[in-house]
């Protein structure tokens, strides 16, 4: 499978795998410590990776504080221990770093930094692996990451693990998890945010992440994608992932944004919108288009819901007038039993017209005319838009539309 199509088809709901405590510290991994801690595999450096996500280089500025993993001795300058030990989940302000070092198939960078009150602060060495740099902090959560280089696949790849600190318990993410489950690929932590997103009362840690997809296609880009991330009994829920961009080594990319919004009016955020840009290169030329995909609440997270995602083939069912905006009275065409549309957007909230319920969908006709029709009066049917985009589909007379699925 290409790339391209992989990250495309990479557009699921993942909820993290089952953790199990990792002794002293108390310290969580997912979906399990070889993975967050991967050693790398040593094959001979032949590729040079680029750097995934946030590290302390880049986010030194914004970076609140490093908080201690597990109980650590602060060294010299030399690598020795100074007699002090700093206990586990206390915080220390991080002031520099050593480029990293390679130990066999480790590798390892060390932290210069301040601990204890001011007046009385001891400065010294950690190693990086034992401290999360915290960008982010609400109440009592607090977010970052923890910095990693391991070499894989002929190279050497810079990335880093999500840590997410509440109510004194951490947890540490390999992110590539929430969109490869079954197998590890290098990814990082680019931004992080602590808000209440869909509006239920209740804060989300919000990633955005970059994951490299393909070993082998060395032109494709990493992948940029978003979660929502729910405290849940002491557990992280995914309840909304999206991707956010790609490109492959063929010239396909992707775009990709989102909005929130309250379908019902009652101020909880119950649907999420991803519009995606795409372009596919052919020997024609590129193709571009629009989809509009949504994503309703079902109890626990956001469910893609298959029927709405646009564009796709509509056809009249009975009679409809095209209306030039949802509920409006402004006839832009009378539209036959049968007729067929393009649909590529629908409305953010449902209204009653004619006796049933629905949304109103934004259609173009076969004699180019746009307009709204009623779900009541409207058959979708799933298409493949980049090849009817090819195909010239509103003026392809021979096209029968599949199936019609309920809207």
């Amino acid at each position: 499978m290409k790339p391209f199509a992989l990250a495309a088809c990479a557009l699921l709901l993942i909820s993290c795998s089952p953790r199990s405590p990792v002794e002293p510290t108390g310290v969580l991994m997912v979906p399990s410590r070889d993975r967050v801690m991967r050693a790398g595999d040593a094959e001979p450096i032949v590729t040079s990776w680029l750097p995934l996500g946030l590290s302390f280089d880049t986010a030194k500025p914004a970076a609140l504080y490093g908080l201690i993993l597990a109980r650590a001795p602060l060294r010299d300058v030399s690598k020795k221990p100074t007699g002090t030990i700093l206990p586990a989940r206390s915080r220390v302000t991080v002031t520099a770093a050593t480029p990293w070092e390679q130990d066999g198939r480790s590798f390892r960078r060390w932290y210069t930094v301040n601990a204890g009150s001011p007046g009385s602060a001891k400065e010294g060495l950690l190693d990086s692996s034992l401290v999360a740099l915290i960008t982010v902090e609400s109440g009592d959560t607090a977010a970052g990451f923890l910095e990693r280089k391991i070499a894989v696949a002929g190279g050497e790849s810079l990335y880093n693990v999500l840590a997410i600190s509440d109510k004194g318990a951490v947890t540490l993410i390999d992110t590539s998890v929430l969109v490869f489950p079954d197998a590890f690929h290098p990814s990082g932590v680019a931004r992080l945010a602590i808000q209440d997103v869909n509006a239920d009362g209740t804060p989300e840690v919000v990633v955005d992440a970059d994951t490299i997809v393909s070993f082998q296609f060395l032109g494709a880009s990493p992948l940029r994608w978003q979660a929502w991330l729910q405290e849940r009994k002491a557990d992280w829920a995914v309840i909304f992932r999206f991707n956010q961009r790609y490109g492959t080594d063929q010239g396909n990319s992707y775009r990709a944004e989102s909005r929130a919004f309250s379908s019902s009016g009652s101020g909880f955020k119950d649907t999420v919108k991803v519009s995606t840009q795409a372009v596919e290169t052919t020997a024609q030329g590129e193709f571009h288009n629009t989809i509009e995909s949504f994503y309703s609440w079902n109890g626990s997270s956001y469910a893609a819901v298959a029927s709405q995602e646009l564009p796709q083939g509509g056809k009249i069912v009975g009679s409809a007038e095209m209306t030039a905006g949802p509920g409006t009275g402004a006839v832009v065409e009378a539209l036959k039993d049968g007729a067929r549309v393009y649909v590529f957007d629908r409305s953010d909230t449902e209204e009653a017209a004619g006796g049933t319920r629905g949304f109103w969908y934004h259609v173009v006709s076969t004699s180019d005319k746009e307009g709204w029709v009623h779900a009541g009066r409207l058959a979708l049917s799933r298409i493949d838009p980049l090849k009817e985009n090819r195909e010239s589909f509103l003026g392809r007379s021979a096209f029968t539309p599949p199936s019609p699925l309920s809207p």
